[in-house]
């Protein structure tokens, strides 16, 4: 991007904390870099209008979410060093969507060959990552080093599981394509639960930590209100309502313009996507179990929309970073710290 582009997104940033009655550096700084960051997302973005309509199957959540059955995971051990194994796992998924890339499950691990009784720890990426890198700088060595067993898995049509047809990474997952991502939010919660169950089966009941990122967090959070067998949740810059991102926030224009132009307003389409409202529900485990992050400045997730889930989970633990969505790169170490902290305390 060139300067002009930058100056561009730091005066628009301006204005609007200008609107807001807002001097603030911090502020400033923040929602610039996401900004920065939101319009080079962009340069990549369908071709074509993804739109489809809804379907009245897809309505109640009472059977939406079904009950996942036992699954063999394949486990390919890639590299060995003194402490943890590396390598990959699969699993055909329980809800199928016809394309044989986003069928199967897929992820790394790194399994901790020292301690038997070492928690396992859940780790789910956000929208639109093209790889792990990310997830990997903010927390691998931390974990590995408290000697515990990290997976990361894969959300649906994610890199290894893009389809051929897919432009790019997370294209087909969440889209104007009304049944579509309610079936990619079921497959990603049914394909977690799966893994979460071979877990527990595999590894005599260890204790199971799911972490989400951004829409991982939205992930995360829906799969708490159906399973039982998680132990604890951290949930950093968490989507919540998509219809409201989708209304609300700079990564959802393009799917509104489509959603518009299809003549489907914000009400209808949260009608539509009510199963996969988090805050609509409560999680099955307590809340002393959950710790939230919110970013006070973050340009993707409205800072309102992640205030409505805490409101409605009964505010549960939870730290506001002066930041925006960037700081999940720009605090990773503050955010490793503050998630080990909370999932070490009371194993």
């Amino acid at each position: 991007m060139g300067n002009k582009c930058i100056l561009k997104q730091v005066v628009l940033c301006y204005n609007d904390l200008q609107k807001e009655k807002v001097i603030n550096i911090n502020a400033w700084l923040s929602k610039g870099v996401d900004r920065y960051v939101l319009y080079s997302l962009h340069k990549e973005r369908s071709w074509e209008d993804q739109y489809y309509p809804f379907r009245d199957e897809l309505s109640d959540r009472s059977t939406f979410y079904p009950e996942p059955h036992e699954t063999d995971i394949d486990i390919n051990i890639l590299k060995d060093d003194l402490s943890c194994s590396f390598g990959v796992f699969s699993y055909p998924s329980q809800i199928k969507t016809g394309d044989t890339f986003n069928d199967q499950s897929v992820g790394e691990f790194c399994l901790n060959k020292d301690n038997p009784t070492a928690p396992h720890i859940i780790l789910v990426h956000g929208w639109r990552m093209k790889n792990l890198d990310r997830m990997k700088r903010v927390f691998l060595k931390s974990l590995t080093d408290q000697g515990w067993n990290v997976y990361f898995p894969s959300l649906p049509y994610h890199y290894g599981r893009k389809p051929e047809s897919s432009l790019y990474s997370g294209e087909f997952m969440v889209s104007a394509n009304i049944p579509r991502t309610l079936e990619s939010v079921r497959q990603a919660v049914t394909d977690l639960r799966v893994l979460i169950r071979w877990i527990k089966n595999k590894h005599n009941q260890a204790p199971v930590f799911l972490v989400g990122v951004s829409i991982g967090g939205y992930i995360t959070n829906l799969t708490a209100t159906v399973e039982p067998e998680i132990n604890k949740l951290v949930s950093i810059f968490y989507a919540n309502r998509l219809p409201h991102s989708i209304w609300n926030t700079i990564p959802g224009k393009y799917i509104k313009a489509d959603l518009e132009h299809h003549g489907v307003s914000y009400e209808e389409l949260s009608k539509y996507w009510t199963s996969i409202d988090p805050s609509q529900t409560t999680p099955l485990i307590s809340k002393e179990k959950i710790l939230l992050l919110s970013a006070k400045y973050d340009q993707y997730i409205d800072i309102r929309d992640a205030d409505r889930l805490w409101e409605a989970w009964g505010r549960p633990l939870r730290y506001v970073y002066e930041c925006g969505h960037a700081g999940i790169e720009l605090y990773k170490k503050r955010i490793a710290k503050d998630t080990i902290s909370f999932l070490n305390s009371q194993i």
